[in-house]
């Protein structure tokens, strides 16, 4: 019996240990919000020269912003549905969102994320592309960070509800060149 109990406390041991490990990707507590100062992202904006994932071009009115799409599953799955024309309406005040035609993979895909303006989202629950323009919105389960723009957020804001709003892909050449016009 002894040996029986040992290797069942073992088992408990290692179970509770692997649980208390933190995984970074973990979805935080019951409560909503994750206290850890959030890791930088494996992809970065267009503005730092990272080459990874999809240069983007976002055209509304008279205003286009460039970005980048991350180099993760629910990005790529937004890229291959690219060009689109999607019907956006504001949210809080903070961001700007749009249902997509269809639902993205979620492979390997965080639990939720803290967005930041110029970030982009799929907000999974309701199958809906975020383009948050401040910085006011909140850490959600449920939210996926899938790129950055870059320019005029501000001009985003602006849109009405029912906006309509163009993405495609841009050449890599052609997404930088409009990010350096864009912060001049």
């Amino acid at each position: 019996m002894t040996r029986r109990h040992a290797s069942l406390l073992a088992l408990i041991a290692t179970i509770s240990l692997s649980a208390c490990g933190g995984d970074e990707d973990s979805e935080p507590a019951a409560g909503g919000t994750d206290a850890r100062t959030p890791s930088p992202s494996p992809s970065a904006g267009p503005s730092s020269g990272d080459q990874d994932g999809t240069p983007i071009r976002v055209s509304f009115g008279d205003t286009q912003l460039v970005g980048r799409l991350a180099d993760n599953a629910t990005a790529r799955d937004l890229a291959d549905q690219l060009p689109l024309t999607l019907t956006f309406r504001d949210h809080n005040n903070v961001e700007k969102t749009a249902p997509l035609p269809r639902e993205l993979s979620l492979d390997r895909a965080p639990g939720g994320h803290d967005p930041a303006a110029g970030d982009v989202g799929y907000w999974a629950p309701d199958g809906d592309l975020v383009f948050y323009y401040d910085d006011g919105a909140p850490y959600f389960d449920g939210i996926v960070r899938i790129g950055e723009l870059d320019g005029d957020l501000q001009a985003l804001a602006r849109q009405s509800d029912d906006a309509e709003v163009s993405i495609e892909r841009a050449a890599n050449g052609t997404a930088a060149r409009s990010a350096t016009a864009a912060r001049r």
